[in-house]
């Protein structure tokens, strides 16, 4: 069995190696051949060495993905030999995996491979953000890496409850639709508050650094920010004075730990409205790369596509 793995003496900072067989899965588990798992910017993060996600490294590469079920053991009413699945535990870059399962979600049948593989983490994330901001219709809240799948969901979402979105991008204007981008810089703040009309109040940081005090300019008073991302590789700067004078609510925020508390019946409620929005509304696909094409995958996910890179088991 072929499995993708950190490797520091390659370019590429991964490797396709040899691993163990999957075993025979036992009472609660089920065996799945995967299909499809996406490279995703926490991925590289990983492979370069400036994330560790909570819980430690896993051995095998991969936050998401999707496969088939090819055997099931004692216990596993909801999953027989032939469904797809949603992967919810990390490792999938992989050929098999053998794991419990609760840590699988049925496909519906309307979603295809290449989106299903890629809504265990981008969706959930952008509706629990909007769940943990607490906004009501007519607020406004500023975004950073809005041209990201998250900044993108977090847009489809928001437009459901009302919300307004202040985008922000490093560079360049891609507006053109109803919503509004801005390019960051220190003035972000004034340019901000002069299209809302009024500071935001909430925020959304993937990218960390400085990013993270000029979203915090922009903020109402007792606006809540939420820091997801590590784009910059940066730790977090807020002036201490906007935190007093503002009341600033600043947190983290990490999808696994979010769903620690939520039942699996909500759970499952919420990936499969978030299932229903993909299939109507699908997000690009930049390529699907095979195992063997590797360095070209991340080669493509790295140069920022329009779209999502695939690997293909």
């Amino acid at each position: 069995m072929r499995g993708i793995v950190r490797d520091r003496t390659r370019p590429a900072g991964a490797a396709v190696v040899d691993l163990p067989d999957p075993s025979v899965p036992g009472p609660g588990e089920v065996l799945v051949r995967m299909r499809l798992a996406p490279i995703n910017p926490a991925d590289r993060l990983v492979i370069a060495g400036r994330y560790t996600p909570p819980g430690g490294l896993p051995e095998v590469i991969g936050a998401e993905g999707t496969g088939v079920v090819e055997a099931v053991g004692a216990d596993t009413p909801d999953f027989t030999p032939g469904m797809r699945v949603i992967l919810l535990s990390r490792g999938n870059w992989i050929e098999w995996r053998c794991v419990p399962a609760a840590n699988l979600l049925p496909v519906p049948d309307a979603l295809p491979d290449e989106q299903a593989a890629i809504l265990r983490v981008n969706p959930a994330t952008a509706a629990h953000l909007l769940d943990r901001l607490a906004l009501s219709s007519g607020d406004w809240l500023v975004q950073n890496a809005a041209l990201s799948s998250v900044a993108g969901w977090v847009r489809k979402l928001a437009a459901r409850r009302g919300i307004r979105t202040l985008n922000v991008v490093r560079t360049g204007n891609p507006g053109g639709g109803p919503d509004v981008f801005l390019t960051d810089g220190g003035d972000l703040a004034d340019r901000a508050i002069a299209v809302a009309g009024r500071p935001p109040a909430g925020a959304l940081d993937a990218v960390a650094g400085t990013a993270t005090g000029r979203l915090a300019h922009c903020l109402a008073a007792n606006g809540k920010l939420l820091v997801y991302g590590h784009l910059s590789g940066a730790p977090c700067t807020v002036p201490s004075t906007l935190l007093t004078t503002k009341s600033l609510d600043l947190h983290g925020f990490t999808l696994r730990a979010a769903e620690a508390g939520e039942d699996s019946a909500r759970r499952a409620a919420r990936y499969a409205d978030l299932a229903a929005l993909a299939a109507g509304d699908p997000e690009p696909i930049a390529g699907i790369y095979a195992f063997e094409e590797l360095d070209a995958a991340l080669a493509t996910a790295s140069g920022k596509p329009r779209g999502r890179v695939l690997l293909s088991a």
